[in-house]
């Protein structure tokens, strides 16, 4: 005989596949962004470390603020978390991504550190973000999230070199490129292109956060967020450059943002 918990199980597991294919238009142009809350947006900042010889990460406070501000604007949930280990890292990740999403829109994730060849630094160790962040947030490991867009920033480091442009007192994070998800709706978003500094100025924060949260400010309810970031990318390009006077290998240096897209609609907040 057939035990009914299992049945319940299975019946309420179609119900909820049912669920996800009818609010997944394949001709829609939009993601639906019409769920009762906006999405949860998790903010990891990483400022000070237990390995290498890292100085504090001055002007990622200010970063995680104002990410904090736009985002709630935009009817975020927001979380911040600050200095974790690797461990707490992996229980923070695993306990989001069996989180019920379906409520929400999107979910969104920031990652505030240094990083150095395809790696970026939790306080006591080092991760490939590939295997920690968009990894548990596939449609098969993180189902409340299929057909809807995962976001993620990631101010760190791509590499050692620095742009010159074609022509602050600012600090610099260290990563070379990254493995992208397989799935289709992801966004990745990376301070830096490969092998390229990520620059953040200790009064101000780091240019990509600058201009992301000056955008999301501006203009996150009327345009698309491609099209917003091509903005966040124009004004990261032009309008910054680095002042480090006393060492001409880092002075009027120049940075452009790296945004790698699996979406398949448009995301409008």
């Amino acid at each position: 005989m057939e035990n009914k918990g299992n049945t319940d199980i299975q019946f309420l597991s179609i119900l909820h596949q049912e669920s996800i294919l009818k609010s997944i238009d394949k001709d829609a142009w939009y993601y639906n962004m019409n769920h009762k809350n906006r999405g949860k947006a998790i903010i990891f900042n990483h400022e000070k470390f237990e390995i290498g010889n890292f100085q504090s990460r001055a002007g990622s406070r200010l970063d995680c603020f104002n990410l904090e501000s736009s985002l709630q604007k935009l009817g975020f949930d927001v979380t911040p978390y600050v200095d974790l280990t690797l461990d707490q890292l992996d229980k923070t990740l695993d306990y989001w991504a069996k989180e019920d999403h379906s409520q929400y829109d999107c979910l969104l994730m920031v990652i505030l550190s240094h990083g150095d060849k395809g790696i970026i630094y939790a306080k006591d160790g080092v991760y490939k973000p590939e295997d920690k962040l968009w990894e548990r947030f596939t449609d098969d490991k993180c189902p409340t999230l299929v057909g809807k867009p995962k976001l993620f920033f990631i101010q760190a480091c791509q590499g050692d070199r620095f742009d010159r442009g074609v022509t602050l007192r600012t600090q610099v994070d260290g990563s070379s490129s990254f493995m992208i998800p397989m799935n289709v709706d992801f966004l990745v978003v990376f301070g830096s292109v490969p092998g390229f500094y990520s620059w953040r100025n200790v009064l101000k924060g780091s240019w990509l956060i600058q201009a992301l949260c000056n955008a999301f400010d501006k203009y996150g309810f009327t345009l698309d967020l491609l099209t917003l970031l091509t903005y966040v990318n124009r004004q990261v390009a032009i309008e910054f450059e680095s002042s480090v006077p006393n060492d001409v290998s880092k002075n009027k240096m120049k940075e452009t943002i790296f945004i790698i897209s699996k979406l398949t609609k448009l995301v409008k907040f």
